[in-house]
């Protein structure tokens, strides 16, 4: 395990503004559509977790190897996996790290989700694919 904690700028207008993106095609199309993506989807999580009145339980997870998890969730003793690809077309490669960690993590793991740019949710692999837009 690598204990380094990883940061996310919670407001994804102002990250935005600091890297420099100041109208949609970089954003869109450019290196840090993606980082951005899942920082925007970590902090729907958090502000859920707030809003609720509760402490968000949120992690992120990297192996020595270099497999990771973008996000899990500790909610009342489970571990729930969550990819985040800001793709329309989610691939089986892209659950790939769910099933390891899941194999690690024991009893306590839940079903993998991938919260991706997708229309519709469905499932690969044994994992569930969901709109970002239907995260809260």
């Amino acid at each position: 395990m690598i204990k380094s904690p990883k940061l996310y700028f919670l407001d994804t207008g102002i990250a935005t503004f600091l890297l420099g993106l100041h109208s949609p095609e970089p954003l869109l199309q450019g290196p840090m559509k993606g980082p951005l993506f899942e920082t925007m989807v970590v902090a729907e999580w958090v502000k859920t977790f707030y809003n609720r009145g509760e402490r968000p339980e949120l992690y992120y997870w990297r192996s020595k190897a270099g497999i990771e998890v973008d996000l899990i969730i500790d909610r009342n003793g489970r571990l729930y996996p969550i990819e985040i690809k800001a793709t329309s077309t989610v691939m089986p490669g892209h659950v790939e790290n769910l099933s390891k960690w899941k194999d690690l993590a024991g009893d306590k793991a839940t079903k993998g989700v991938v919260i991706a740019d997708v229309p519709d949710s469905f499932e690969i692999k044994g994992c569930r694919v969901i709109s970002w837009m239907a995260v809260n």
